[in-house]
C-alpha cells in the first residue's frame, strides 16, 4: 500500500526535487492583480483587517495531531487551497503518511490570480494545469525553512524550477511567495503558509559537470 501511495504521489504531484545551484533572474508568473468586475462602489471600501499569521493555528494547540488537509480545513483563511486540492483529486495524497512539505497560500494569496485564471483552474478539462500549480507547493520530503538557502533552485519533475531567496534577516521567499508562517508541524510533514501563489520558471540548460 505504501509503495502504491508513493507511486501515486510521484505520478500526480510530480514533485521529485533537488537543489541545483544559483537561481536565474528570469521567472514566469501565472498570477497578477485580480481585477474586479462590475461598477465601482459609490464609496471607498475599507481595507480588510490584516491577517495575523502568528495566530493562524493558535487555537489548535499541538498541530502535530492533524494531517495537512485537516490543518488546512481548520482555518477559514485556507479554504481556497482545500477546494483546489479537491478539484485536483489529491486530498487522499495529502492525508497519507508522507512526509511532505506543503506551502499553503492563504485565500488572499489566491486573489492575486485574475478571476479568469482562477475560474479556469476549476474546470475539469484543466485538471493537468491545476496539478502543475499545486505541485509547485508540495515537496515529497520534510523541509524546514532553516534548510533553505539564498539562490537555491528547487527543480520539479516537469523540468521547471522554483527560485528561493533568503534575506539577511532570514525571510524566505519561494517562487515569489513570502513565507509568512513557517515550520508548522503536522502528522505527515510540515506546513509553511505563504502570501502568494508559488510560480515556477524554466530550468534552462543543465549545469556542466566540468
Amino acid at each position: 500500500m505504501e509503495n502504491n501511495l508513493l507511486k501515486k504521489i510521484a505520478a500526480i504531484v510530480a514533485a521529485s526535487v533537488f537543489i541545483v545551484g544559483c537561481a536565474g533572474s528570469d521567472t514566469t508568473t501565472i498570477s497578477q492583480t485580480q481585477t474586479m468586475e462590475g461598477d465601482a462602489p459609490a464609496e471607498p471600501v475599507a481595507e480588510p483587517e490584516a491577517l495575523n499569521y502568528d495566530a493562524l493555528f493558535e487555537d489548535l494547540g499541538n498541530t502535530a495531531r492533524f494531517d495537512i488537509l485537516a490543518l488546512a480545513n481548520s482555518n477559514q483563511h485556507l479554504t481556497t487551497f482545500v477546494t483546489l486540492t479537491e478539484k485536483a483529486g489529491i486530498t487522499d495524497v495529502l492525508k497519507s503518511e508522507g512526509p511532505f512539505t506543503v506551502f499553503i497560500p492563504t485565500n488572499e494569496a489566491f486573489d492575486h490570480l485574475s478571476k479568469k485564471e482562477f475560474d479556469a483552474l476549476l474546470e475539469p478539462e484543466n485538471r493537468v494545469q491545476l496539478l502543475k500549480v499545486l505541485q509547485a507547493h508540495i515537496l515529497p520530503n520534510k523541509v524546514y525553512t532553516s534548510q533553505l538557502k539564498d539562490n537555491q533552485r528547487i527543480k520539479t519533475a516537469d523540468h521547471k524550477v522554483i527560485n528561493v531567496q533568503v534575506s539577511p534577516d532570514k525571510i524566505v521567499t519561494i517562487g515569489g511567495a513570502k513565507v509568512v508562517k513557517s515550520n508548522v508541524e503536522v502528522s505527515n510533514g510540515v506546513v509553511h503558509i505563504v502570501d502568494d501563489v508559488i510560480t515556477t520558471s524554466d530550468a534552462g540548460p543543465a549545469p556542466s559537470d566540468k
